[in-house]
């Protein structure tokens, strides 16, 4: 077989993200790839427009509504940029159901495309490429506390919530607000709200990746973050924060008004779900993402203190979500996912690598 020629894109600080473990790892195998940023002007474009591949591989649907606005005609392979199957947006619009080919990062999101379409058959479990260098990092844990003015001798307490501070001043990095009293405390912003860090004195990875702050954190804490299961798959504390609503979760409006795959029974049926009882409810399957504490601003502290004087209490829920959202957490995601790719370009078949 030639060697395979492929361009990764993306658009956001996530997106690259996601995608530059795997990009990295078709480097060593002398894969011709390049990563590359797709702008929303076509003229900004104009470069990549005249050599891209005609398979590119997405972890966000940006880049590819920018790409075929400016004329481009290709297919796409779809990598999901995060281990939170909690957003209803996830298989829920048309794009996902072109994919030449679909990188399910567990076992909870095959389910989640089965309950949408269960005709879908161009889907495989890959994991989660980010999760190759987290699973194998050794961190200096003296030296990242000094560098982030923290004391090594105490537990160290990271808050890194989803996005949605720009839109809701209750989402998001705002509710570092019910964290002000803690000591020790580390505050990541998603990277789409890098904008309000210095408000509250957070820290922003230049690339988005946080894996060192996943290591050094005593006990994390978020509401419906991908971050979640990867401090599982490390088998730390979480504590999930409650709110009445979540940026890009049920009973959120949709905001597209078109290129929707789900039903309007199913649909409606979602909205019904009383989030009061059941804030952590996934999309489409009747299944809860609960893997440790969950808390009510106002109980915060209290369940950061259980957790961290308990933290094998919530071992088990742990290491079934993290098996559940992150297939495969072994540091090869990225050499399985690049196989099953070659065997696509290769022949056209989609064969699942054990």
């Amino acid at each position: 077989m030639m060697t395979p020629t492929l361009d990764l894109v993306y658009s956001t600080t996530k997106g690259y993200a996601s995608l530059l473990p795997l990009f990295s790892h078709m480097k060593t195998l002398g894969w011709q790839v390049r990563l590359e940023k797709v702008h929303r002007n076509c003229f900004l474009n104009r470069r990549l427009l005249k050599s891209i591949s005609s398979m590119i591989v997405i972890a966000y649907d940006k880049p590819l509504v920018r790409l075929e606005k400016c004329g481009w005609e290709g297919e796409f392979i779809y990598i999901e940029h995060g281990l939170s199957p909690m957003k209803y947006y996830t298989y829920k619009y048309e794009f996902f159901q072109r994919a030449a080919l679909l990188f399910y990062p567990g076992e909870v999101f095959k389910r989640k495309m089965e309950a949408i379409n269960p005709q879908f058959v161009r889907g495989l479990l890959g994991g989660y490429p980010k999760v190759d260098e987290l699973v194998n990092l050794e961190i200096n844990r003296n030296q990242l506390c000094l560098r982030y003015g923290l004391n090594p001798e105490k537990p160290v307490i990271l808050f890194a919530p989803s996005w949605g501070g720009k839109r809701n001043k209750n989402s998001g990095i705002h509710n570092a607000k019910h964290l002000s009293s803690l000591e020790n405390l580390l505050i990541v912003p998603h990277s789409a709200d890098y904008s309000l860090a210095k408000k509250y004195g957070a820290v922003k990875p230049g690339d988005g990746n946080i894996n060192q702050f996943l290591h050094l954190a005593n006990v994390v804490i978020s509401d419906i973050s991908s971050v979640l299961a990867e401090a599982s798959i490390l088998d730390k504390p979480v504590v999930q924060l409650i709110l009445p609503d979540y940026p890009g979760c049920f009973p959120e409006i949709e905001k597209r008004k078109s290129g929707t795959w789900v039903s309007e029974d199913v649909l409606a049926k979602e909205q019904r779900t009383d989030r009061s009882s059941r804030p952590f409810k996934i999309p489409y399957i009747d299944e809860d993402w609960i893997m440790g504490h969950t808390a009510e601003a106002q109980d915060l502290e209290a369940a950061i203190l259980d957790a961290l004087q308990n933290p094998h209490k919530f071992a088990e829920q742990r290491k079934y979500w993290a098996e559940q959202s992150c297939w495969k957490a072994d540091g090869k995601s990225s050499s399985r996912i690049s196989h099953m790719i070659e065997q696509l370009l290769k022949d056209g078949s989609i064969t699942q690598v054990a």
